[in-house]
Formats: C-alpha cells, sequence, structure tokens
C-alpha cells in the first residue's frame, strides 16, 4: 500500500510530462502547419511545467553529502542526519508560508490568455513543499528509530 502511495508523485508527474509534450506539439503544428497560433498555450505549458518540476522533485532524495556520516558509528550519523533534515524542514515551512502569502498576493491577478488565477502557479510551490514536509517527517522518524531502539 505504501509503494502504491509513493508512486502518485511519478504518475503525476508522467501525466504532466506527457500533457505538455502534446500541448508543445500542438502549438508547433497549429504554426506551421496551419499558420495560426493557439495564445493560451504558451501559458498552460509554462505552468503545466512548473507543476511537473515541482511534484517530481517531492520524490527525489535531498542533496546530501554523506561522506562524514558514512564515517560516523550509526547512532550518531542518525543524530546529525535527523538535525539536517530538521533544518531542511525548518526552511521548507518558511517556504510553504511564503507560497501561501504569494498565492494571496496574486489572488487577483490572472493569466492573460488563460484567464485563471496565477495562484496555481504558487499553488504548485504549496504542494511541493507539503509532499517536501511529509519525506522529512519519515525521515525524521527513521533517524528516531535508530537513535532510540
Amino acid at each position: 500500500m505504501m509503494r502504491w502511495l509513493a508512486r502518485i508523485p511519478d504518475v503525476i508527474s508522467a501525466a504532466l510530462l506527457a500533457l505538455t509534450a502534446a500541448l508543445v506539439v500542438a502549438q508547433v503544428v497549429v504554426r506551421y502547419v496551419l499558420g495560426g497560433s493557439l495564445v493560451w498555450s504558451e501559458e498552460l505549458t509554462r505552468l503545466l511545467f512548473v507543476w511537473m518540476v515541482l511534484v517530481a522533485a517531492s520524490r527525489a532524495q535531498p542533496m546530501r553529502v554523506d561522506m562524514l556520516l558514512d564515517a560516523m558509528p550509526p547512532r550518531l550519523a542518525a543524530l546529525v542526519s535527523g538535525i539536517g533534515t530538521c533544518l531542511v524542514a525548518a526552511l521548507t515551512v518558511y517556504l510553504v508560508v511564503g507560497a501561501w502569502w504569494m498565492m494571496d498576493l496574486t489572488q487577483s491577478d490572472s493569466y492573460m490568455a488563460l484567464g485563471i488565477s496565477l495562484r496555481w502557479l504558487y499553488c504548485a510551490l504549496l504542494v511541493a513543499g507539503l509532499l517536501w514536509l511529509v519525506r522529512a517527517a519519515a525521515d525524521i522518524t527513521r533517524c528516531a528509530r535508530v537513535l532510540f531502539v
């Protein structure tokens, strides 16, 4: 069950990639074959790309230099890793709050061609930040198990 849940961001990212690719192909066909343009397609492509990247990034391992952690005893490595993960989680909370503020700030702004709120752009950052926090909580739990078991 947990493996299936962990795969949801992958499926969403793959669908967004396919949709973005189809939209870019449609832009090219309409422009160079039919001689017209899809005025809304560039904005939608950009928005879908941002969502795709941020949702996919929520599945990636955080970047770290673990040469020192590998040299430490397991419990000390878990402690240092847990402290680092707590720091990352605190910065991610700051990012989520900033995304919330930007959603509030841009509530009356909209994309010119799409006509939808610009909040959707910052909503992607909010969702990705929340997914990163879930991952950080799982990592902190894993470190705590090593420390207290």
